[in-house]
Order: structure tokens, then C-alpha cells, then sequence
């Protein structure tokens, strides 16, 4: 605590200390350790960063517009300073994140983890994860670096915003409105974006600029009109009551349902406004915001910003997913005690470092740890860290040029792979789940025979079904299986295999058969009719092949190959056949309704196939692993599919037959 003092007694000299500020940035960082820890009590923590994005518009335009009142600016001095304030953290955090993985992470993940580490040291991590997947996907818990997408997006704002002020020195006069347009300019694409690509929305600078912007206006406004002389003492208590009463509703009322940022971001933003040009004498902000504890955890919210979720992500990703309340605890104390230590022992001894002694220093071991990052990503995550188990869970490429130059550069589907360039005779047809059984198969049958492979993941194998209040791909499966439908009959190959799921079309709402009335709430109708009617339309050309879903498990085989692991987990390997019977069921029950229907149809049940009397396994006694994710097979799991059911057998049959 002393040091803390110490150095904000020397930053008063430079910008005029608001302790409140500080305070204001622990309730933010709190926030936003509330939401990642605890999202059930704290379900719209997130807008702790919202706080922040206000905050350093407010600060950084304070500082650049002090300066250029003096004539004392000068951008070297200015991304020096801003890089001895960000860099030495963000490295250590960065190494630790890498020297982790490297013991704990599977291949894959490690590569991604590489590639992400390359990008937060870029600070373009927002660019990079804006086409992965949303903020609040279930998946972006197992990114131990994630967060850092916000300090990318401050980074660019860091880059351009002082060259932005440079020019409108020039006609300061007009600053604050010139100000209030981008602002407005960036907020109108903020809303644009919720619409057209929500997830452009949340991760990139122009739609998160008017957040900073905001502060940044209040910052012009602060230089023409000290904020302090506008207000009576009794508006200024009102405004930081009102402005902390909405950045709390925001954090306990929101969740990671809305559509965010958008019109719901300007709770947060106005709230962290109504605080900052308070005045700093008022009551709520003397005792209150500028209270010992509070102060002191806005200190540290960088440093405890950037350790706490790498600390909680690696602690899903080793325990399958599951993390018990007393880890997250242990983890947050953790992140706590690890953001202390490097603010004092780091941050606060660089900040006394001359600029150029830092500048060369830091930028070469941020870039140096980039490159590194980038080395694991083109290495594949260097796969030669584990032992032969790891190779299973290998993808094989998902197209060929067989396939390419037959179909272009069609994007409705995204497996695509042929044997050779001639006339396929066996076409598998499916889901994600189809390539496994069409690369088992190829092996199997010794190449014998020309095959395809056209599949879309995500896109059971049904016909005239439209999904609602699903993704865009889903929403757009029918047409991609009648593309299916209309290349067979034009081909008529020897055989067609569909493998896919087909469960979820029957437990959950969204899908719907064309035709079908609204007052029929089942989707098994659905599903029923869409299989019925894409069977229908193969076998007026080919024979068919049906192969029931195979069995999904909870967690994937990296638990049990991982070498690091711990108690609390959920990794279940094995789970009892009358569960999966369960869970398939209804899906069943509405297979065996169509098998009857159609009497040339030959069905492939893959649990018997699959499983042993009591029990579904991920892997063998004899040491080999049938599944690479929960619902994906292997190579050799695609074989134990074929040594139970015999289906290259019937492939073969079905080639042979006159």
C-alpha cells in the first residue's frame, strides 16, 4: 500500500489524482470477477469493462489535452509511457499463460493458445477471436487469454486517438462537438451491428469507440468548464449516486442473453459518467468510491484483470468443464495475491525507469513473446510433448482437390473430399459426423472403391425442416441437403450412407417440417417427415444406407490424456448404455417408425456397435480411443463402428449387386 502512495502522490504532479477514479475502477474490475466466477449472482459483471472503456477515454484525453494546452506533447513520450504502463504485466501473464500450457494443453489447444498469445501481444486479440465465436459462447471458457480482447481494442484507441487530437487542436474550438459526432457516429454502428453481425458488434473498435469516446468528451469538456463550478454539491452527490446505481443494475440485472453492446451498453457507460464528472468532494465519493479497500483494487485492476481469468479458464479446461465454487474462490484469492506482486514488484519499479531506457526493453520482450506464440501456432502446438494417445484425436483435412474441382468454391458445405477423381460409386452424406465413418470406411475397403464425402456440420440429415431461433448456418440446412438430394440423383451412385444426428431435431423446439401448423408443438414430426422425405428422394436413385447417431458423451477424451490431472473434475470416460439408450429414445423410436416405412432401407445401429452390454466407452481396454471430442469418432472408433455393425461388409454387397 505504501508504494501505491508513494506513486500516486508522484502521478498527482502529472495529472490531478481523482482517488475516486481508482475506486470506481475496482468496483469495474470487482464486476467483472463477480461475472467470470460467479455469473449466477453476477450475471451482467461484464460491463466492468464497459466502466473501463470510459475511464481511459476520460484519462488518456485528460493527459494528451494538459499536454497540448503546454505545447509539451509529443507522441514517442506519449506510446512510451503507455507502454511501460501496459507491457510488463501483459508479459508476465503472457509467459505464464505459454509455460503452462505447454505441461497442461493438448496439441490443439496449444496451438490455439499460441495463436492467441501471438495476437494479445499484437493487441489485435479482438480481431482475431471476432471470427472465432461470441464473447459468451460455452466454448470461450477453454481461451485462457480471451479477455485480453479488450485491452486490443484500448490498444488501437491508444494508437489513433492522440494523432484524432493532433488534428483537432487545430480547431479546438469546435473539439467537444467534433468529439460528440464520432461519438455518435460509432454508436450508430454499434446498433447496425447488433443486427448484421452481433459479434462485430462486441469485439471491434468502431462499434466500442463511442464508450471511449465518452469519457473522452468529458475530458474536452472538463479543459473549456471545470465540471466541479457547472453543478450545486447536491447534484453532484445525485450524480454519483445515480451514475453507481446504474453501473450496479447493469451488473446484477443484465446476463449473457442480451444483445450487447448495443442500446443495453449505455447503462454502464452513462453510470461511469455520472461518476466521473462529479465533483470528487461530494460525500458518496469521499467516502464511498475513495474508501481505503476500494482504492486500493483499482490500483491493481490491471495486473489482477489479467491474471484471474487465465487462472480460472485453465481450471475448466483441466477439469472437463467443471469448476466447484471453492476453486473459483481459490482462484480469485489467487489472481488477488499474483496482481499485488507483480504492481509492486513490477509495475511500480519499471514506472521509475527513463523512457528510453524503457521503451527498447519492453517492445522487444512483448515482440519476442509474439513470435513465440506464433512459433507453437505454425508447430501445431509441437504434438511431440505427449505421447502416441494424442495423435487419435488428430483431424484429417475436411476437403480435397478431388472433391474442390468438382464443386468449386461452393460454401454451403464444409466437408467435401472424393478418393479419386472418378465417378464415385459410395457417397457418404451427413453431418460433422459423417467424416469419421467415410475415413474409416476408405481404409477398410482398401481404397477399392470411388467415394465421396459431402457434409455440413451442424446440419443433421433431414429434408424440408427449417430450424428457428438457431444460427444462420442452421437456419440455412435445407438447402444444403436438397443441393445433396439433387447431385445424387443427378450421379446415381451405387450407394448412399448418411450419418448424423437427428436427437436434438427431436428434443428440442426450434425445428419445424415444411407445412407443418404452428398448433403441433412436436418436433419429432419434424424430424419424422424431414428423414422420411430425404430417403424418399435417395432411393428413387440409389440404395441407402441409414446409420443412427452414435453416442455423445458429457466430456471429451482430453480429460483422461491430459497429464495434469485433478480431483474436482468431470471427466467421464465411461458412461452406462441405459443412459445413452435414454437420452437417444425418442430419436430411436422415430427411426424404427421410418425403417418400416421404407423396406429396402437398411439401418446401422451404432450403439450395439459401439457399446458393451453395461457399458459406452471412449476408449478401449485395449488402449485405444474411439472418440476425439464428445461426439466425434476416431479412426479407430470408426472401425470398432464397422467391427460391430459390419458396414463395409454391406458396402461391399451393395457394390456387387447386379
Amino acid at each position: 500500500m505504501k508504494g501505491y502512495f508513494t506513486w500516486a502522490r508522484a502521478r498527482d504532479r502529472e495529472l490531478h489524482y481523482r482517488p475516486y477514479i481508482d475506486g470506481l475502477r475496482g468496483i469495474a474490475i470487482l464486476a467483472v470477477l463477480g461475472f467470470h466466477a460467479f455469473p449466477t449472482y453476477i450475471p451482467g459483471g461484464y460491463v466492468g469493462v464497459d466502466v473501463f472503456f470510459v475511464i481511459s477515454g476520460f484519462l488518456i484525453s485528460t493527459i494528451i489535452l494538459k499536454q497540448l494546452r503546454s505545447s509539451t506533447f509529443t507522441l514517442s513520450d506519449f506510446y512510451i509511457r503507455r507502454a511501460r504502463r501496459l507491457f510488463p504485466a501483459l508479459a508476465i501473464v503472457l509467459v505464464s499463460c505459454l509455460l503452462f500450457g505447454w505441461f497442461v494443453l493438448l496439441p490443439q489447444e496449444f496451438e490455439n493458445l499460441g495463436k492467441h498469445v501471438a495476437a494479445a501481444a499484437a493487441f489485435v486479440l479482438n480481431l482475431t477471436v471476432w471470427r472465432e465465436g461470441g464473447y459468451f459462447d460455452p466454448a470461450a471458457n477453454l481461451n485462457p487469454v480471451l479477455h485480453l480482447w479488450s485491452l486490443g481494442i484500448e490498444e488501437q484507441f491508444y494508437l489513433v486517438w492522440p494523432l484524432v487530437l493532433l488534428l483537432l487542436w487545430r480547431h479546438r474550438r469546435s473539439l467537444a462537438i467534433t468529439i460528440a459526432a464520432l461519438i455518435a457516429t460509432s454508436f450508430a454502428l454499434n446498433i447496425v451491428f447488433m443486427h448484421t453481425d452481433p459479434k462485430g458488434g462486441f469485439y471491434l473498435p468502431v462499434t466500442r469507440f463511442w464508450e471511449l469516446g465518452l469519457g473522452c468528451l468529458l475530458a474536452a469538456l472538463a479543459a473549456e468548464r471545470p465540471a466541479g463550478q457547472r453543478l450545486a454539491s447536491q447534484l453532484h452527490l445525485m450524480l454519483s449516486v445515480l451514475g453507481f446505481a446504474l453501473i450496479c443494475a447493469a451488473a446484477l440485472l443484465f446476463d449473457s442473453r442480451m444483445a450487447f453492446p448495443g442500446w443495453a451498453a449505455l447503462v454502464p457507460a452513462v453510470g461511469s459518467m455520472c461518476i466521473i464528472c462529479a465533483a470528487q468532494d461530494n460525500w458518496f465519493q469521499r467516502n464511498v468510491l475513495s474508501c481505503g479497500p476500494l482504492v486500493f483494487v483499482g490500483a491493481i485492476s490491471y495486473p489482477l484483470y489479467l491474471w484471474h481469468w487465465p487462472l480460472l479458464s485453465f481450471a475448466t479446461i483441466l477439469g472437463s468443464g467443471l469448476v466447484p465454487a471453492v476453486v473459483r474462490v481459490a482462484a480469485v484469492a489467487l489472481s488477488f495475491v499474483l496482481a499485488y506482486l507483480v504492481f509492486r514488484f513490477v509495475e511500480l519499479p519499471i514506472r521509475s525507469w527513463r523512457l528510453s531506457q524503457a521503451s527498447g526493453v519492453l517492445a522487444a520482450g512483448l515482440g519476442t513473446l509474439g513470435l513465440a506464440g506464433l512459433a507453437i501456432f505454425t508447430a501445431a502446438g509441437i504434438s511431440h510433448r505427449f505421447g502416441h494417445d494424442v495423435h487419435a484425436l488428430e483431424t484429417a483435412s475436411r476437403t480435397n482437390h478431388y472433391c474442390l474441382q468438382t464443386f468449386g468454391g461452393r460454401k454451403d458445405f464444409n466437408f467435401c473430399k472424393a478418393t479419386s477423381a472418378a465417378r464415385p460409386e459410395i457417397i457418404f452424406l451427413g453431418d460433422s459426423r459423417a467424416q469419421a465413418v467415410y475415413e474409416g470406411m476408405v481404409t477398410l475397403t482398401d481404397n477399392q472403391y470411388p467415394m465421396m464425402l459431402l457434409a455440413r456440420g451442424g446440419c443433421p440429415p433431414v429434408l424440408h425442416v427449417r430450424t428457428r431461433g438457431k444460427g444462420k448456418r442452421e437456419a440455412s440446412c435445407d438447402a444444403t441437403w436438397s443441393a445433396f438430394v439433387r447431385y445424387v440423383r443427378e450421379l446415381a451412385p451405387r450407394v448412399v450412407v448418411i450419418v448424423g444426428g437427428g436427437s436434438n431435431y427431436v428434443d428440442e423446439p426450434g425445428a419445424r417440417y415444411a407445412g407443418q401448423p404452428e398448433t403441433i408443438p412436436a418436433d419429432d414430426l419434424a424430424f419424422k417427415e424431414g428423414l422420411s422425405d430425404l430417403i424418399a428422394a435417395l432411393e428413387t436413385s440409389t440404395s441407402v444406407i441409414y446409420v443412427r447417431e452414435t453416442p455423445t458423451f458429457d466430456t471429451p477424451p482430453t480429460c483422461f490424456i491430459r497429464p495434469i490431472k485433478v480431483s474436482w473434475g468431470a471427466c467421464a470416460p465411461l458412461m452406462a448404455r441405459t443412459t445413452i439408450e435414454q437420452r437417444l429414445a425418442a430419436y430411436n423410436r422415430a427411426v424404427d417408425e421410418i425403417e418400416t416405412q421404407f423396406p429396402t432401407l437398411t439401418v446401422v445401429d451404432s450403439i450395439p456397435a459401439l457399446c458393451g452390454s453395461k457399458y459406452c466407452a471412449q476408449k478401449l481396454r485395449s488402449g485405444e480411443i474411439l472418440y476425439r471430442d464428445p461426439l466425434h469418432l476416431t479412426a479407430a472408433g470408426a472401425r470398432h463402428l464397422d467391427k460391430g455393425s459390419g458396414l463395409s461388409a454391406l458396402l461391399k454387397r451393395n457394390i456387387h449387386v447386379p
